[in-house]
């Protein structure tokens, strides 16, 4: 079974493309971020490893690895933030420090079916539950 360091490298591959030191820093930063981090955030970590690593590097990267399946983007308060974590779950968000969480699928109860006016279908759906995290409560 192939790793999914070797799936991404195939990916990239057919898309035509190289993995680049930068990319490959790209995605593993994603992969062990615990905070859903912006682009901006991902270009200042991937720089101090690669100071050279350009804004549109990591913007076209997010972007290939947004379509190709690989992250999935969060827009929260006009912000759009990335994650690596493709299992379903949910999202909690601090209103105190805006720290964003994943909240595990199990956590909540099911949504009753909902019917919506017109032949709108309902295929899936995400819960952002907001509040305050456990750091900003003991404050």
């Amino acid at each position: 079974m192939a790793t999914k360091a070797q799936t991404v490298d195939n990916l990239v591959r057919g898309q035509g493309l190289r993995m680049t030191a930068q990319r490959r820093a790209i995605l593993e930063y994603l992969q062990a971020a615990q905070n859903h981090p912006t682009a901006d955030q991902v270009l200042a970590e991937v720089n101090r490893r690669f100071p050279m690593t350009s804004r549109a590097t990591v913007y076209n990267t997010l972007h290939w690895l947004k379509e190709a399946g690989l992250v999935r983007e969060v827009h929260e308060g006009g912000v759009s933030r990335f994650d690596p974590n493709l299992e379903r779950h949910h999202h909690f968000i601090c209103r105190e420090c805006g720290k964003l969480e994943d909240v595990d699928w199990e956590q909540l109860p099911p949504l009753p079916p909902v019917r919506l006016p017109g032949r709108r279908k309902i295929e899936s759906y995400a819960v952002t539950l907001r509040g305050l995290c456990d750091q900003c409560r003991s404050r």
